[in-house]
């Protein structure tokens, strides 16, 4: 407690200066940012005034990040590094520190030349020191290949060749720890279907994602030779390459690393197979690729007929739309939204958010990126034509869902990187916000009766935001007459999301990973159990 009380006593806070042109101009930007800088003692973090709030408490765990960082990896920076803060995924899409198109799964990056962190806040604190610790690692490696001055060090990067499952597998084993449950999909999946990489399959086949299975190796390196020896890997690794830095530091070849590594990997999981089953023998398979083409089936809504879906696909396309299918065969019906053909539709938040039905059927909501800002869009599906766009004064808005009677919408707003919960009428009057704090309120969920709104949140005994200690995700329930928060029990262990409400009210199912493996539970009201 006192480190951290240190670190939030030496930030200093400098006055506004003009600073889009060190960003560059060559992207199109809808608005002004008027950045301000905290300074650390390792660090300048860029924010304007709407994020402050935000800002400082990432100026706090960017130093202990650092201070975690620099004795694993036996480094020190010799200058403050730049750290860019933006206030939602539409003010991130519009940076000028990089030429590249951010698309929905661009969470944050660090540029080479500059050593320049940038990011959005995403509503949770926990995602954002993910991010950030995940960065972090980027900024040590490219100061650990150009040797601490900034603008050098591409010859040796060149040379050192370090492939994307070493580079980023690092940062995701020093941000997240030990294998967690989505990796562990991954390397099941894998080991179950016969397709564990070795580690050349890694550096060479383009098709394998390098995120998963380099956290994974990582990991085992971490396990059994500590993390001490990730940072002399990358030591060693920067004057010799990633095949000699792994001989260096830990006196294995890569051969040999791989092939041990893939062994732990299946005698770790093969066994473990045999305590489950495929979803297959209580469900059949809908959107698939054979009946519904493309590779990507994201966000399904159920009609409440249960005779449609909606869903987010890329189809036989190179672009995510929305689109319904036949909630019995998963035959697609039409397109509902054309983003290539439509500038109103920018994108579809098809990562982080979904649509839902009004209790009719006939409309469908939607958050869609509209040039600076997340617009709630309402469609009438039927007539296969946009009805309403209701903007609101945020940074952004995510899940949108009906109200019983179809009057209103709840949704997660976005406002200055914090997450809230607010309500709008169907007619786009009366916005007004439910909760006003820093926990990620996240996910609502309207009870047929009307009373109550089922969500995700971070609250609990276990978040202290001065600590900066963020617990795991649960399940609550707000209650509209009073304002009164609950926390439905049961919630300790993993992280709980995606509530949805039985039509009868009495129970609700969420998604949870408490086990290890992202299951279906149902929580019944009546006893208050799982």
């Amino acid at each position: 407690m006192r480190r951290i009380g240190g670190i939030a006593a030496a930030l200093a806070l400098f006055s506004a200066v003009p600073l889009a042109a060190q960003f560059g101009q060559n992207k199109v930007q809808y608005q002004a940012f008027d950045f301000r800088i905290i300074q650390t003692e390792h660090f300048e973090i860029y924010y304007y005034p709407a994020e402050r709030t935000a800002a400082m408490d990432a100026a706090r765990m960017a130093e202990r990040w650092y201070a975690r960082l620099s004795r694993i990896l036996h480094h020190q920076f010799q200058g403050r590094k730049p750290i860019i803060l933006y206030a939602s995924q539409s003010d991130f899409q519009q940076t000028n520190t990089t030429n590249e198109d951010l698309g929905e799964g661009t969470g944050g990056f660090t540029e080479f030349f500059k050593h320049r962190m940038v990011l959005p806040f995403t509503g949770s604190y926990a995602d954002l020191e993910h991010v950030l610790g995940h960065e972090m690692v980027h900024q040590f490696q490219y100061d650990e290949i150009s040797r601490g001055r900034i603008g050098a060090g591409v010859q040796t990067l060149v040379n050192a060749n370090l492939p994307g499952w070493f580079m980023e597998g690092m940062a995701e084993y020093l941000s997240i720890g030990p294998i967690d449950p989505l990796t562990s999909m991954w390397l099941r999946d894998a080991s179950l279907e016969g397709h564990l990489p070795t580690v050349e399959e890694m550096t060479y086949d383009p098709r394998i994602f390098p995120y998963r299975f380099g956290h994974a190796l990582l990991a085992y390196v971490g396990e059994k030779w500590g993390d001490e020896a990730i940072g002399q890997i990358l030591q060693a690794s920067v004057s010799s390459g990633v095949e000699g830095g792994f001989k260096r530091a830990l006196g294995v070849t890569l051969d040999d690393l791989s092939s041990e590594w893939r062994d732990a990997v299946q005698t770790t999981y093969l066994p473990q197979l045999a305590d489950h089953y495929r979803a297959r023998r209580i469900a059949q398979p809908l959107l698939t690729q054979k009946r519904s083409e493309g590779t990507l089936h994201l966000a399904p809504a159920l009609s409440p007929d249960g005779r449609d879906i909606a869903y987010f696909s890329e189809k036989n396309s190179f672009f995510v739309d929305l689109y319904l299918a036949d909630a019995e065969t998963g035959r697609v019906k039409r397109r509902l939204v054309k983003s290539t053909l439509n500038s109103n539709y920018e994108s579809l938040r098809f990562i982080n958010s979904a649509g839902s039905f009004s209790p009719d059927g006939r409309f469908f909501a939607i958050a869609a990126k509209h040039r600076d800002r997340d617009d709630l869009v309402i469609l009438d599906v039927k007539k296969d034509e946009e009805v309403r766009r209701i903007r609101v004064p945020l940074n952004g808005l995510t899940t949108p869902a009906w109200s019983p009677d179809g009057k209103q919408l709840v949704f997660t707003g976005y406002d200055g990187g914090i997450s809230d919960l607010f309500v709008v009428n169907a007619d786009g009057s009366n916005l007004h916000r439910l909760t006003n704090d820093k926990y990620a309120d996240l996910e609502p969920s309207w009870s047929p009766d009307g009373k109550t709104i089922a969500f995700v949140t971070d609250r609990s005994p276990a978040t202290d935001f001065d600590a900066l200690k963020f617990g795991s995700l649960r399940i609550a329930l707000f209650h509209l007459e009073t304002g009164s928060i609950d926390i439905l029990r049961h919630m300790d262990q993993g992280k709980n999301i995606n509530p949805a409400w039985a039509p009868d009210g009495r129970s609700l199912a969420f998604v949870s990973d408490r086990n290890g493996i992202s299951n279906i539970f149902l929580y019944d009201f009546a006893d208050g159990n799982i």
